[in-house]
């Protein structure tokens, strides 16, 4: 994942009660509309309140690290400090669902590539909807997994994180039967360092990276989630690519970022060389939010908007002591794309990253694009 300023970057020993009757989950595959999920960032804190509940179907808490000996290591405060807004989504009819997150190649390689540390994740995990079903209010309708690394592995850790998620799929069957289990996959996978293929046939649905085609270090400005245009970065491309696997459509969710990213660059030329790393501009976040940050709204308002002709992505350029910054990130029209591309080629629906970089605006496209009754 990204959006966070600062940051990089989409088994079967169970201890716990026995399974109970199986929850009515809601997944793609169970919905003739598409499934509408968003992600809390833990760091933008009581956000939550103002969220679009009526637009959600389901929310993902992010994120419970887990570290290389399998046991999580940072919960950032997971349950006991998100009570109310747990309490709010489930009185709204929102699933919630804790996101488990690593993006250290080294914990990769530490964890998965060894059985016995494999199986205490399993456990640690499955702990989490065993402890969800013996607290009242807390009622986890699943697991989501964000494990993104961006650097090779070797192949006993690649084996062994497909392992982990059948292992801890075969757990849920048998302990918590009816809960879903999700995973983010990257949109591109140079280094080989997951077997998407069979993570498509393991997980219940998967959430593909739609977003980060350019980002904060790239060589040249550009759309962050292109639908087409821009070489290979963007959606068509991408789900091209998850077709070859053969990961049906209605269980492929896309990410949709709800910010982008501000660059020094060479010119005011669309895609222009870079002569820096980028900023975090969210869409239109609250104003305790990473209050030091642009809003994407409010300066393409002062700047104005332009649209590139190949992707429909909007962006605004504006100078700064005779150099020239762009700005790309999302916008409602562009949303309203994403939305209509999702519709039309039968994916299971989007997932939006994260919930508190958006803003009414964006909530009632949501609205618009994905009518709903309760």
């Amino acid at each position: 994942m990204q959006g966070r300023p600062l940051l990089p970057v989409g088994l079967l020993v169970i201890v716990g009660c026995a399974a109970g009757p199986a929850p009515t989950v809601v997944m793609p595959t169970t919905l003739d509309r598409p499934f509408v999920a968003g992600y809390h960032a833990y760091w933008t804190e009581d956000a939550w309140v103002d969220y679009p509940w009526d637009v959600l179907d389901e929310l993902y808490f992010f994120e419970l690290e887990l570290g290389a000996d399998g046991e999580i290591m940072d919960a950032h405060g997971w349950p006991h400090r998100w009570g109310p807004m747990v309490t709010a989504a489930s009185e709204a009819g929102v699933q919630v669902v804790p996101t488990i997150s690593m993006h250290d190649p080294e914990a990769f390689e530490a964890l998965f590539a060894d059985a016995a540390r494999v199986g205490v994740a399993v456990d640690r995990v499955t702990g989490l909807l065993d402890a969800s079903t013996e607290r009242e209010g807390l009622e986890l309708a699943g697991i989501h997994l964000d494990v993104e690394v961006f650097q090779p592995v070797s192949p006993d850790a690649r084996d062994g994180y497909t392992a982990f998620v059948a292992r801890l799929a075969e757990a849920m069957r048998r302990h918590h039967p009816g809960r879903s289990l999700s995973v983010f996959v990257l949109a591109f996978d140079d280094d080989d360092v997951y077997n998407e293929r069979a993570l498509g046939q393991i997980a219940d649905f998967v959430v593909v990276q739609g977003y980060d085609y350019h980002s904060m270090g790239s060589a040249n400005a550009g759309p962050v989630a292109a639908l087409r245009g821009w070489g290979r970065l963007n959606w068509e491309t991408v789900l091209q690519r998850f077709d070859g696997f053969g990961v049906p459509r209605d269980r492929i969710v896309m990410s949709v970022p709800l910010y982008g990213y501000e660059w020094p660059v060479v010119s005011e030329e669309p895609g222009a060389a870079t002569r820096g790393e980028g900023v975090t501009v969210p869409y239109d976040a609250p104003d305790d939010v990473f209050p030091e940050l642009p809003r994407a709204r409010e300066q393409a308002e002062r700047h104005g908007i332009r649209r590139d002709a190949l992707s429909g992505a909007p962006f605004y350029v504006y100078s700064v002591d005779g150099g020239w910054i762009q700005g790309w990130a999302e916008d409602v029209e562009s949303l309203a794309s994403k939305a209509a591309f999702a519709r039309d080629n039968g994916l299971g629906g989007v997932a939006l990253f994260p919930l508190a970089y958006g803003g009414v605006e964006i909530w009632n496209e949501l609205r618009r694009a994905f009518p709903r009754s309760r």
